[in-house]
């Protein structure tokens, strides 16, 4: 099985993480943990768009923290899993819900999991939900871990 986990290093994509933890057994299970950079979009008062050297600057920043995140979210998995796991990393470029989506199908996933911020109504549609676009686009099954942010392996979740 080939499991997609898309993180944003927040308490709730470490409970995704924690989640396929309690289920992974299989030494043949194939993880890949994937965090995505999102592009500036145009800036008020700079009237061509984005400065180059700002934009530059702006994701070989953005670019370091996220491999920052993999990083812990890699350690994490492998800690929480044991020897002989299968788990790689990899930083997207793009709008998160379709990048999430178009690596899942590169690959190909079987399944991804993601956290739910749960936010409600009117934050996602100003903010947008990388889950909910992830659960409408997926060329799979997806796993959407709500709630229990904070969580820590081996406790028992309430259902």
């Amino acid at each position: 099985m080939k499991i997609l986990i898309a993180t944003d290093g927040s308490e709730f994509s470490n409970s995704a993480i924690d989640e396929i933890l309690r289920y992974h057994t299989d030494t043949q299970t194939e993880v890949r943990i994937v965090t995505v950079v999102e592009p500036l979009v145009n800036t008020v008062g700079a009237p061509f768009g984005v400065l180059d050297t700002y934009y530059a600057t702006y994701l070989k920043d953005a670019r370091e923290r996220a491999e920052k995140v993999l990083e812990k979210a890699e350690a994490r998995f492998r800690e929480g899993a044991g020897e002989g796991v299968n788990v790689s990393g990899k930083v997207l470029i793009g709008k998160a819900g379709q990048e999430i989506v178009d690596e899942a199908a590169r690959w190909p996933a079987d399944l991804i999991a993601v956290g739910s911020h749960g936010r409600g109504f009117w934050e996602r549609a100003y903010l947008g939900s990388v889950s909910n676009a992830v659960t409408h686009h997926a060329p799979c099954d997806v796993l959407v871990v709500r709630g229990n942010a904070g969580s820590k392996l081996g406790e028992e979740l309430p259902r």
